[in-house]
């Protein structure tokens, strides 16, 4: 069956590893409950598999004959793009049991989620080319005003000399000779605007992308499965030059700048704090600096408390949701037959493995939904008792980054209950949202103070850099099979316990912190967690530093948030520029200040000017428990206020996608949570380091290489088009072309392009293995737009006009009438157009290496036997004009050598003078020694992370 061919109605029947034509409702599978595994990586960029089970009134369900189901009608809501939720409802009449998988099919083609969710992320373009695009406008205009000069001059000259020169055959009529001028020299000098620029600088800009894609040092890991080593990754060549331009970064926190790998630390329950490797109960005291501090409180031993914790009331029920309320799937060893836990987020696996540590072991399911737990009293797996338990999920609510919590509503099957009409509901998630759910009004003394407890305990957890969550849970009668577990999670839940997982930072997290802002980069952090943990991480990762003054936002209301950012205002009104400031804001303050609405637009408040004005003269910035949504807004927001602002976004899971596509060039980081970060970025790479890497040296390189290109194509295009137009004053405005036909279009596609290609792809302002790993200094050069700007262009335009001036008239006065004709001063004055802008592009060439003085030594070469070969079979009208200059007029030579070293001479003293009386950086560290470039690199290095740590 064709996938065109299917229909909304349709039933299909998916064996194993079949891809899925249209959005289906799974009815029954060959499993007993019905379920099936699937992969949606192709949709979502996760690498787990996600399970989907099927209606209970379907389950079993076998296909007739004729290939139909039992009777049946499917309800649902129309096509929309909600890729995590599906509302329905299904009535059948009937049916028998079967072993195949059945589904129906709901939505296809375009109304399928995955096409719906199919929208373009919008065009993304550098700043660079941004200017470039303007220059081509502006030079558009310029040639509109030559023409127009020319064709009223062409005008005066019709009406005072086309009278008494009646072989001119032109007309008297001034005013219409020079509406015909016009659109002549519109047409000859066409190629003041370089179409040849925009077909270079694609294929330079892919071989940078090249660059990325093949550089060892962004290459991290092997993938087993792939069978291949992973490495930095260019998804698009249109942005390489804009990664040398970035002045603000949007990062992620977990996955991003820490490993993503969960490993559960603590516990605390019943308001007591265990470690959860040791079992050994720890206690919380307040140190001097006033800081919480944990250590064990040595009140027996770690196993006789570990064991004491299992069979605790609250213990007992913490236990079993560790094992109980996840979505982990377990994969068996054929050969060794060891279990392994494989989860949508690896916080679910630190869980799981935390309960198994404590003796409360999740096995397995059955039927789909009877989770299987291994209980061991001692609270040691597999030492001494162990009793087999049994429990029924009833129902459940998966986590969200939205929700921020998971909630299930189970019963216990094995051993037997007694009471068997009482059902659990637990809840885990985020502490805030718990928090909200506990019930604090109607409790005990002793409650209260546990609940103070529970408070200090993650207050500690979260200054100590670890994730938190909460867990709680309440017991219900006469709660029926079909009660969403979202209808009944409003409150009136007992906080059982929480834990706290560590993820480690990456590698060289905070030293490439350190080198970002040397280099004058901003760092926003943009994470979920709460405003404490989010705080110790900015500190560990130099983020936030001892010296930096902390402005934190924390508001309730609308005119709390105006106040607040007034405050904060006139404090750094009265710090000098020196003083370094850092920005903490949460989630739900950010709601007084943006909003977003339904499409993602962003909808501004009336605190928005305030707080981009406090944030933007901060040095970092870190924003916690804020949403997907939230993470895009921040980045509209900053890019709407800051002028020429040039944001960054890099992240590693589903939920920083937005953030990335909001951002000029968005980076995926391909971790644990899986690959739609990095699909939906413009470049990829492994670990958070490789940044350095990526922005300082090929980012940099690629804007100096792209930026020398493109004014040295505005130069040449100049140079060769002036002496067309100077011409006209000297042929009565006729239009006539002052280049043989064909010489016109080899200019930029033979004689000049091998040049402009070989040094925009190799070469480099300075040695890079010396210098530019160690200051990175250097980048503000690129952030500043030194090398491509306005006064640049302009400077280089103003230079291509003396110069084709120079070889204009060079030849018209060196040379009588007698001694050369109309095309041999033509193609004198085009060699010396050729030979000036080879000769100008090599003074200005940093690194010479074989393939670019090949590059120029072959250019002038091709000249040279295109003019012979193209004199030999070219019209009569030139013929003999290329040996007779060349070869037989010895003046001409003088003259190149005379005119070219002029040129030569006068770019060389003007380079010697601003490299000397205007250096920038690049020119300071080019003139120093390398032993010196290393010691004053180290001796920064050493400063700066001196000055963050404090």
């Amino acid at each position: 069956v064709m996938w065109k061919d299917v229909c909304v109605g349709d039933l299909i029947k998916l064996y194993d590893r079949d891809w899925i034509p249209a959005d289906v409702c799974l009815l029954t599978s060959s499993a007993e409950d019905g379920s099936a595994f699937i992969d949606t990586m192709d949709l979502d960029g996760e690498t787990n598999l996600k399970r989907r089970s099927s209606p209970k009134c379907t389950t079993g369900m076998a296909l007739e004959e004729s290939g139909a189901l039992a009777e049946g009608e499917l309800k649902c809501v129309g096509p929309n793009g909600d890729l995590y939720s599906f509302d329905g409802a299904l009535n059948m009449n009937g049916g028998q049991n079967t072993k195949w998988a059945v589904g129906i099919v709901v939505y296809t083609g375009q109304e399928s989620k995955v096409m719906l969710n199919s929208r373009s992320g919008g065009s993304k373009q550098s700043a660079l080319e941004a200017i470039v695009n303007k220059a081509i406008l502006a030079i558009f205009m310029v040639q509109l005003c030559m023409a127009i000069v020319s064709s009223v001059l062409a005008g005066m000259w019709a009406s005072a000399n086309c009278p008494g020169h009646s072989y001119l055959a032109c007309s008297s009529n001034g005013p219409a000779f020079g509406f015909l001028t016009f659109w002549t020299y519109i047409i000859l000098l066409n190629s003041l605007i370089p179409a040849s620029l925009i077909v270079t600088m694609e294929i330079v800009k892919v071989a940078h992308a090249s660059y990325i894609d093949w550089d060892h040092e962004l290459c991290k890991s092997y993938d087993k499965k792939e069978n291949k080593w992973r490495r930095g990754e260019a998804h698009t060549s249109a942005l390489n030059e804009g990664l040398g331009q970035i002045d603000y970064i949007f990062s992620d926190k977990t996955g991003t700048l820490t490993e993503n790998r969960m490993v559960l630390m603590k516990v605390t329950v019943d308001s007591d704090a265990y470690g959860a490797e040791s079992g050994e109960k720890m206690a919380v005291s307040e140190a001097e600096s006033g800081k919480l501090q944990m250590a064990p409180c040595g009140s027996g031993a770690p196993d006789e408390q570990k064991a004491a914790l299992t069979a605790w009331s609250s213990g007992w029920v913490f236990n079993r949701m560790l094992a109980v309320c996840q979505t982990v799937l377990i994969e068996v060893d054929e050969e060794t037959q060891e279990i392994s836990y494989n989860a949508d987020s690896p916080d679910e696996v630190a869980l799981v493995l935390g309960g198994k540590a404590f003796g409360c072991e999740f096995t397995g399911r059955k039927n789909g939904d009877v989770s299987q737990v291994d209980f061991y009293p001692s609270g040691k797996p597999g030492e001494g008792k162990c009793v087999k338990e049994e429990w029924r999920v009833l129902n459940q609510v998966a986590f969200s980054s939205k929700r921020k919590r998971m909630t299930v509503i189970v019963q216990r099957v094995v051993p037997p209950p007694d009471n068997p009409d009482e059902v659990q509901i637990w809840m885990k998630g985020a502490d805030n949202v718990i928090m909200d759910r506990v019930e604090k009004v109607k409790v005990d003394a002793s409650t209260k103070k546990q609940l103070a407890n529970y408070d200090r305990h993650l207050e500690y957890y979260s200054m100590d850099g670890l994730r938190t969550l909460c867990f709680a849970q309440k017991t219900e009668r006469e709660v029926k099979f079909e009660t969403l577990a979202s209808e009944v999670e409003d409150g009136g839940f007992g906080l059982v316990g929480c834990t706290a997982v560590e993820d480690k930072l990456q590698a060289n997290v905070p030293e490439t912190i350190v080198r970002l802002a040397r280099a004058n980069i901003k760092l926003w952090v943009l994470t979920g967690d709460k405003q404490e943990t989010a705080i110790e991480i900015g500190r560990s990762t130099n983020l936030l530093t001892p010296s930096m003054k902390l402005h934190v936002l924390n508001s309730t209301s609308e005119d709390d948030v105006n106040a607040k950012l007034a405050e904060c205002l006139q404090e750094a009104a009265g710090m000098s520029e020196d003083d370094k400031q850092g920005l903490v804001v949460d989630g739900a303050t950010l709601n007084f200040i943006l909003e977003g609405d339904p499409s993602g637009k962003l909808i501004l408040k009336e605190a928005a000017d305030k707080f981009v004005e406090l944030a933007t003269q901060c040095r970092s910035v870190v924003v916690c428990r804020s949403s997907p949504l939230q993470k895009a807004l921040i980045v509209l927001l900053v890019k709407k206020f800051v002028p020429g602002c040039r944001a960054l976004g890099v992240g590693d899971g589903a939920n920083d996608v937005p953030m990335i596509r909001a951002a000029n060039i968005g980076i995926g980081i391909a971790g644990l949570e899986g690959m739609q970060a990095a699909r939906a970025a413009d470049y990829a790479i492994q670990e958070f380091q490789d940044l350095d890497r990526l922005l300082l040296h090929h980012g940099r390189l690629s804007y100096f290489r792209v930026s020398n290109m493109c004014t040295y194509f505005f130069y040449k295009s100049w140079s060769f088009t002036l002496p067309q137009w100077l011409f006209g004053f000297y042929c009565g405005y006729s239009g006539i072309s002052f280049y043989e036909s064909l010489y016109v279009p080899s200019f930029n596609m033979f004689f000049t392009s091998m040049p402009v290609f070989a040094r925009a792809v190799l070469d480099q302002d300075l040695d890079l293995t010396k210098a530019g790993p160690l200051l990175p200094e250097l980048y503000h050069v690129a952030i500043e737009d030194k090398l491509f700007n306005t006064k640049v262009l302009c400077a280089d335009l103003f230079l291509s006009f003396l110069h084709a001036g120079l070889c204009f008239w060079a030849p018209q006065y060196t040379f009588s009438a007698d001694d050369m004709d109309l095309w041999q001063m033509s193609l004198a004055t085009y060699s010396l157009v050729v030979f000036v802008s080879t000769a100008r592009i090599a003074v200005h060439t940093r690194a010479w290496s074989i393939p670019i003085v090949l590059a120029y030594a072959a250019s002038i070469g091709v000249y040279f036997m295109w003019q012979f070969a193209y004199d030999a079979m070219g019209s009569l009208v030139i013929r003999g004009v290329a040996p007779e200059l060349n070869g037989q007029n010895i003046k001409f030579s003088f003259l190149c050598v005379l005119v070219v070293g002029l040129v030569v001479v006068s770019e060389i003293f003007m380079r010697f003078f601003l490299d000397n009386m205007k250096p920038s950086n690049v020119d300071v560290v080019r003139s120093a020694k390398a032993e010196d470039i290393a010691a004053e690199g180290q001796t920064r290095s050493d400063a700066a992370s001196a000055a963050q740590i404090g």
